[in-house]
């Protein structure tokens, strides 16, 4: 069985010199190992992972007995935009915002286990929050953690702000959609969008050689291959949105949006990969899916997973936030 050794310690808290503390914190982390090394829910998890996993826990250990670092960023900047302790977990009496509790090693394992996307735009992983295996083994390892709390150290430096999840994403300012009202919109093309759908701020083209008649007998533009955004050619099921910032073009997301004159959406397409806008970056420009959300035009859209709706509803900001990262209100 590989042991995790300071090096590996040291790195997780991107430090190169050690501190009193830390030995004892190296030791908690071996100890950790052997229980997630015992748990169904890393069985499938090579063992660097599962190392990790572990740093994970002993970060957190290090933040709650310090009330510093990266933990205690994410819930002070959690708290200040949701008056919430946590997603998902709604801790009950016995929660106690400056110890340890087996709600906050459950979303410690979650953020693990579900990863936003690194490099391609849908590698990006879910997990369901609530998993037996997940709730169990966060209660085991609270039980090790609870036991070792009064004895822990307390840190010399924190942790960094960004091991749990990009902090700065709890940060962004939610902005205000851009109005669709026809004398609020000057903008040529959206102003001759919304002259055609008598003021409805979505239009839904189903191929893009209806696209590109639209943009020809509509928008009067040049009947030339390369003038008609020939990009998109072998996209379909587009959105346009209308509005002051202009005409916003979405291919491929049509069959989401439960609006009324839309002969295109499809239920088993929502059920089957309708998350994709919540955790897919740039799947759907944010105005767009800000605007599906504030109609309701997205409420039928799911995680893949037990109670996959309403874990997604009651938490799709943080969802957002999450997993689209810099493109939540930035693209």
């Amino acid at each position: 069985m590989k042991k995790i050794f300071m090096n590996s310690w040291l790195e997780a808290n991107h430090r190169r010199r050690t501190d009193e503390p830390d030995a004892w914190y190296v030791r908690l982390a071996n100890e950790l190992l052997l229980v997630v090394d015992d748990s169904l829910l890393f069985k499938d998890v090579n063992e660097e992972q599962r190392i990790k996993v572990v740093l994970a826990l002993g970060l957190y250990m290090q933040d709650a007995v310090a009330q510093t670092g990266g933990w205690v960023a994410f819930k002070e900047a959690y708290r200040k935009l949701y008056n919430e302790e946590l997603p998902f977990y709604k801790p009950d009496n016995e929660y106690v915002a400056d110890e340890v509790n087996w709600e906050d090693v459950a979303l410690v394992l979650w953020t693990r286990l579900a990863r936003p996307a690194c490099h391609k735009a849908n590698d990006y992983t879910l997990h369901d929050p609530y998993d037996t295996e997940l709730i169990r083994l966060a209660q085991d390892i609270y039980g090790v953690l609870n036991r070792l709390f009064e004895e822990a150290p307390i840190a010399e430096t924190p942790s960094p702000d960004t091991w749990l999840m990009n902090i700065d994403c709890l940060r962004i300012p939610s902005a205000s959609l851009p109005d669709s009202q026809a004398d609020k919109v000057f903008d040529r093309n959206a102003r001759l969008c919304l002259a055609y759908s008598n003021g409805e701020p979505l239009l839904f083209f189903h191929t893009y050689v209806e696209l590109a008649d639209f943009f020809v007998h509509t928008l009067g533009w040049e009947n030339r291959a390369e003038e008609l955004l020939p990009e998109l050619h072998r996209h379909s099921h587009f959105v346009i949105y209308a509005n002051a910032k202009g005409m916003l073009i979405a291919p491929d997301v049509a069959y989401y949006f439960h609006a009324p004159h839309n002969a295109l959406y499809s239920s088993d397409e929502t059920r089957r990969t309708g998350h994709r806008l919540f955790c897919e970056p740039g799947a759907c420009p944010f105005d767009l899916l800000k605007y599906g959300i504030l109609k309701g035009y997205l409420e039928n859209v799911a995680l893949p997973i037990d109670k996959g709706k309403s874990i997604l509803h009651d938490n799709k900001d943080f969802l957002m936030r999450y997993y689209l990262e810099e493109y939540y209100e930035g693209k």
